[in-house]
């Protein structure tokens, strides 16, 4: 099999890799950005002494005792004065502990006689409290530079007080679809039409990387209109100029393949022309001054894939490579290739439906397997189709 070899092409992506300038975005917008500075609390969490719960903020030596209720402390309202001798002040759960309290007697374990609160045992001191800085201090790291903040991060974020992020500069990400069998979705499709999905599956991967989608346009199979396409695509518009361009489709050397043509008249230079693996072969990556354009194949299985296996890296989110048994049948076991697969028992274990054009079988895997020419043998390079979401934050540099 004539390209290059998958390897040689993922080191070519990554020296390519597209770093815009850092820029600060409201914390609101900073999910699924990378960190381009450590991620610092402004204020100390929690930013007084609270209760951690309903009840009495009590003087602990005073206990067991009968103090005089005196006041109160509630979210948001503080009590007005420190807590004097023998009193005891109600309390609510994340309310400030009054100055001079050090323990919180719980509703549960005592109990008001007129004016007066009955504390039938011993309360600890620090019971129930919760101290100011003690979950984190100012100027903590919360998240690390070349972190991806998850969703579920944001709101520690805001709880520490930070309003706005520095993040990596948004890669700007161009589309084009090629093919006049190309169908918009929700519309009939014609004797011979398909729908045009794998612009919007390309489209949701390149989001997914936290990149942004700045303009996307579908063209038949012409020249004139594809080459036009592809210049209004570089010049970008009200969405900004793209970073990268990505084309499906249109990448063959028939008679109604023109994007490869189109790539070269509008000024790239090849960088990898066509992969060694088994079904990307006719994948392309070029470069042309500031912009980079990669051709992805027609099929929409290729293209998720390879977009998935060397879009990744251009964006600056490659996942981490591993290696893993392969169940594969004997006599299915040719490469190299990349197959589909689901994760069992710590094996790959490759979809029942491997053929290139069932765009379906993608929704069961959830990692690409590389078989190599020589067959799986012990184990094989797999790469994982997402990340796992249960951290707080994950590396994604």
């Amino acid at each position: 099999m004539t390209g290059l070899p998958i390897d040689a092409a993922l080191d070519v992506a990554r020296a390519m890799a597209i770093r815009p300038p850092p820029e600060a975005v409201p914390l609101e917008a900073a999910a699924g950005r990378r960190l381009a500075a450590d991620l610092r609390a402004l204020v100390d969490l929690p930013t007084f002494d609270q209760s951690a719960m309903d009840g009495w903020a009590v003087r602990a030596a005073e206990t067991p005792g009968r103090l005089r209720v005196e006041g109160e402390s509630a979210a948001g309202v503080p009590a007005p004065a420190p807590l004097a001798a023998g009193r005891a002040a109600r309390v609510s759960t994340g309310a400030p502990l009054p100055p001079a309290a050090d323990a919180v007697v719980r509703a549960e374990d005592a109990r008001e006689e007129g004016d007066a609160l009955v504390v039938p045992t011993a309360v600890p001191r620090g019971r129930d409290v919760r101290l100011r800085g003690e979950v984190i201090g100012r100027g903590g790291t919360l998240v690390p530079e070349g972190a991806v903040l998850a969703p579920h991060a944001v709101a520690a974020a805001g709880a520490v007080g930070v309003a706005d992020v520095r993040v990596d500069g948004q890669i700007r990400v161009a589309i084009l679809a090629s093919g006049r069998e190309l169908v918009p979705l929700g519309e009939p499709l014609p004797p011979g039409g398909v729908y045009d999905a794998s612009r919007v599956g390309l489209a949701a991967q390149v989001e997914a990387c936290g990149a942004r989608v700045v303009a996307h346009e579908t063209v038949g199979d012409d020249a004139a209109a594809t080459r036009a396409a592809i210049e209004r695509l570089l010049e970008g518009a009200a969405g900004g100029r793209p970073h990268l361009l990505v084309t499906a489709g249109g990448l063959g050397r028939g008679r109604h393949d023109h994007v490869r043509a189109a790539l070269d008249a509008t000024g790239f230079r090849t960088l990898v022309d066509g992969l060694a693996l088994s079904p990307l072969h006719p994948t392309w990556l070029g470069a042309r001054r500031d912009q980079l354009a990669l051709g992805l194949p027609g099929n929409a299985v290729s293209a998720a894939v390879a977009l998935h296996l060397l879009g990744r890296p251009l964006l600056g989110r490659e996942a981490a490579w591993g290696r893993a048994p392969l169940a594969l049948d004997p006599g299915r076991s040719r490469g190299p290739a990349v197959v589909g697969c689901a994760e069992e028992d710590g094996r790959l274990v490759p979809l029942p439906d491997r053929r290139s054009h069932a765009v379906t079988a993608l929704v069961g895997a959830t990692a690409l397997a590389l078989l190599p020419a020589s067959g799986p043998g012990s184990d094989v390079p797999f790469v994982r189709l997402s990340a796992p979401t249960l951290a707080l934050w994950t590396t994604g540099r």
